[in-house]
């Protein structure tokens, strides 16, 4: 009686643990669709700026960032799935349609969350016009998109992959740096 008990107890708890995507990982950027990272952002909108730790989870189409340290807010963590995004401060909880209008309650910055989640992994976003780029080993080194023009100065290998480690953004009087120091390609 004791044996089943822990059996389904074990069942229990295995069910109510995170599933992390299943399969081979990905064998380029162009296929990571999912991943962790973790790093450092700061940025710049007129007068005021900012830095924070971030870890960013991305399971495709759905993304979260937690933002930690000092952004004015001490902590947030942005939610974005298709046609809905929320953004918890802890202090107060918003919800809109796209993760761009609350990147900017939080930062200031106009951010295009979705094309930041292709700008991350060194590539352009392909839902909008756009200049590049490359070094001799192909990877993005300059980028022209959405007004933002972008600077890969930095990359690392994580597994196969060659992924961006520092980017450097501008568009009109806002800026920001995004520096990764780890990487987490999954399935």
């Amino acid at each position: 009686m004791i044996r089943l008990s822990l059996i389904a107890l074990m069942l229990l708890l295995s069910a109510c643990q995170t599933r992390l995507p299943v399969g081979p990982l990905p064998d380029s950027v162009d296929n990571l669709q999912n991943w962790n990272l973790s790093g450092r952002l700061g940025y710049r909108a007129g007068n005021d700026g900012g830095s924070a730790s971030i870890d960013w989870r991305q399971r495709h189409p759905e993304g979260e960032i937690h933002f930690s340290g000092p952004v004015g807010i001490g902590s947030a963590r942005l939610f974005w799935a298709p046609g809905s995004a929320e953004l918890d401060t802890g202090k107060e909880q918003l919800s809109a349609a796209n993760s761009a209008e609350l990147a900017w309650r939080l930062t200031g910055l106009w951010l295009p969350v979705e094309a930041l989640q292709f700008w991350v992994r060194g590539l352009p976003w392909p839902d909008a016009v756009w200049e590049e780029q490359r070094n001799d080993l192909g990877q993005l080194t300059e980028l022209q998109q959405l007004g933002w023009s972008l600077t890969f100065s930095d990359y690392l290998s994580s597994g196969a992959l060659t992924l961006p480690q520092r980017i450097r953004a501008s568009h009109d009087n806002q800026r920001f740096t995004l520096v990764i120091r780890k990487w987490e390609p999954l399935p």
